[in-house]
């Protein structure tokens, strides 16, 4: 078959681990490096500046 009943099957393999790092489920083991921290990829903690929340500030009128 290659309808839904096919579908069931795409889910049994295991794509992310444990990271030995952050120790969240996102080490990928076929690319080898870890989707939250960055590890196996760089020795610095991944982050990206479009991930932290912008904080809205009014700017200060000038005297």
């Amino acid at each position: 078959m290659k309808g839904t009943p096919s579908m069931g099957k795409k889910g049994r393999s295991k794509t992310h681990v444990r990271c030995r790092r952050c120790g969240r489920h996102s080490y990928n083991l076929a690319k080898r490096y870890c989707a939250h921290c960055g590890f196996g990829r760089s020795k610095k903690l991944r982050n990206y500046n479009w991930s932290a929340k912008k904080v809205n500030r009014k700017r200060k009128p000038n005297k």
